[in-house]
């Protein structure tokens, strides 16, 4: 290793170490107070490393949306304890097994056990899907409009900040250095009878989206992953494959769109610099989520305006 990798590691154990500190602090805020409302499901896998992450997640959702039937995805970690933990601080909680969820001949890995249940609760409701490494910092007029007018959303960037054609697509992305299977499957929407019809497609993250009620049967994913994965092989099998069919799915869906960036952002995917007052929700990816301590500095904000409802707007990480 390379004196600068090391030093990047020590500083993201050291970010994550500050983030956990805050995060834990998310036990000693009041339950959610929220209208129930079986018009839309916000489901969310969870494991039980995740509990506290995704109570932050959830409870600044809440905060600035208020309605809706919350669902948690066991991906099979949770705890008894983690369980008592999440109806204490979620009234009404809805818990779902993902082990108990078939993929139908799709890759069988558990984010597409969380698209099939997405689909199934998608029969009756609007569906969003929300990460637990998430944080809501502002009134989401945006979302509630999506839900209400049932149009699907996905967060992306301003480098695809809307659908595109799927020839267009592969003219670029053939132009990349590949090893995901995003890109990979991609290259080859042109060629898909799905994309037939002139469905432009968007570019997103499955992180943070907006199912439309109605969005997709079982057999129109069957139908979509089969297509994919004659044009790539076993590689469709590879993890990022159910972030690829949401794209797809969302994008087949009237008046979807990707949300406007960079008020909905994946945390410097792209790397930019705009202050995070212009953000009312960031997904902190994997990739950049330690990268330095704007998580834990908008986490400490949060933790504030959970335990006082009239706080003012002053969130800053920089």
């Amino acid at each position: 290793m390379t004196f600068n990798s090391i030093k990047d590691f020590l500083l993201q154990k050291l970010h994550k170490s500050r983030f956990e500190k805050q995060a834990v602090k998310v036990l000693g805020t009041p339950p959610l107070n929220y209208r129930l409302d079986d018009r839309l499901t916000i489901v969310s896998m969870v494991g039980s490393d995740s509990v506290n992450m995704y109570l932050l997640a959830i409870k600044s959702f809440m905060m600035n949306l208020g309605y809706g039937t919350i669902e948690v995805i066991d991906d099979g970690s949770l705890t008894e304890k983690d369980f008592d933990t999440l109806k204490r601080h979620i009234p009404d909680l809805r818990v779902s097994n993902a082990a108990k969820v078939e993929t139908h001949g799709c890759p069988s890995y558990i984010s597409w056990k969380r698209l099939f249940r997405i689909q199934q609760l998608a029969e009756t409701s609007y569906v969003i899907q929300l990460d637990s490494d998430t944080l809501t910092l502002s009134p989401l007029v945006d979302i509630d409009n999506h839900v209400r007018s049932n149009r699907g959303f996905l967060v992306g960037n301003q480098r695809w900040n809307q659908g595109v054609d799927v020839r267009l697509l592969g003219h670029v992305v053939s132009q990349w250095s590949k090893t995901h299977v995003q890109p990979s499957a991609e290259e080859n929407f042109y060629k898909l009878e799905y994309f037939s019809d002139g469905t432009k497609y968007l570019r997103g993250c499955a992180g943070f989206a907006g199912y439309p009620k109605g969005f997709a049967t079982i057999g129109d994913i069957q139908s979509l992953s089969g297509q994919i994965e004659e044009q790539i092989g076993k590689k469709w099998h590879e993890w990022g494959s159910e972030q690829t069919a949401t794209c797809c799915l969302i994008s087949k869906c009237e008046d979807s769109e990707i949300l406007p960036w960079p008020a909905y952002q994946n945390y410097k995917f792209p790397m930019s610099n705009e202050h995070t007052a212009s953000m009312n929700f960031v997904h902190f990816i994997g990739t950049t989520r330690f990268s330095d301590d704007c998580y834990s500095k908008l986490a400490a904000t949060t933790l504030t305006q959970l335990s006082v409802s009239d706080s003012q707007d002053k969130r800053t990480c920089d």
